[in-house]
């Protein structure tokens, strides 16, 4: 989970639907503005170019109508993740308020080759960031058989993901070594590197850590997201 910045004003459909006796916030202007908002992927998993998309409820409303209808209450998951978490994780890290500070709470990790399991590890003292990490260990590794299916095509997904940054974080170290004077490559590089630590590019939390767990790499690559978590620490 990656921290992403909540567009306003609201959907207006959300406050025309909300006096209406059987109104529904499945609109095309909410869907719309949810895939933008997260960038085309489910806030908990951050899986990209979603097949099967629900409008999820960060705090289940329960009938509601304040909560159901409410914008800020609204996130775009994929039907996995909403499966698992459905009413049993209200109380979790919310990844569209800045001083959650979701991406320095948590931290993912995966080893890169088959079968390994993700690795979420509670970096704080407190009962939402625990929450949270319970729910990412069973969206990640699987609880029933179907949901362990379905958890082994996203990791497989996050793999290639992980893998295709990698091999361009080694391209990277190799020119520097190898062909300094390469400069037109070596930033050619960069540029994907920098696009795989973007918001929009899926499973930006995995990478980013990858960055932060490695010194050398944060003094090369840590600006190209630190400062814009460190901005928006101060909003």
């Amino acid at each position: 989970m990656i921290y992403f910045e909540k567009s306003l004003p609201a959907p207006p459909s959300l406050e025309i639907e909300k006096h209406k006796n059987n109104g529904t916030y499945l609109k095309a202007d909410v869907i719309s503005q949810l895939k933008q908002d997260f960038k085309n992927k489910c806030y908990i998993c951050e899986n990209k170019a979603l097949i099967s998309i629900n409008v999820e409820h960060l705090v289940s409303h329960r009938e509601d109508i304040d909560k159901k209808f409410s914008w800020e209450n609204l996130f775009l998951s994929c039907s996995h993740c909403n499966n698992i978490k459905l009413h049993h994780y209200d109380n979790i890290l919310n990844c569209t308020m800045v001083e959650d500070d979701i991406e320095n709470s948590i931290k993912l990790k995966v080893d890169p080759y088959p079968k390994s399991s993700v690795e979420v590890t509670a970096l704080k003292n407190d009962e939402r960031v625990e929450k949270t990490v319970e729910l990412l260990n069973k969206v990640y590794n699987g609880t029933t058989i179907l949901k362990t299916e379905e958890a082994e095509t996203i990791k497989k997904n996050l793999l290639k993901e992980i893998l295709a940054f990698q091999s361009l974080l080694f391209e990277y170290d190799e020119l520097e070594h190898d062909h300094e004077d390469d400069l037109e490559e070596i930033n050619n590089i960069k540029k994907q590197i920098s696009r795989h630590l973007r918001n929009s590019s899926a499973y930006t939390g995995f990478k980013r850590w990858i960055i932060k767990a490695n010194e050398s790499l944060t003094i090369e690559f840590g600006s190209l997201f630190l400062e814009q978590e460190s901005d928006t620490k101060t909003i």
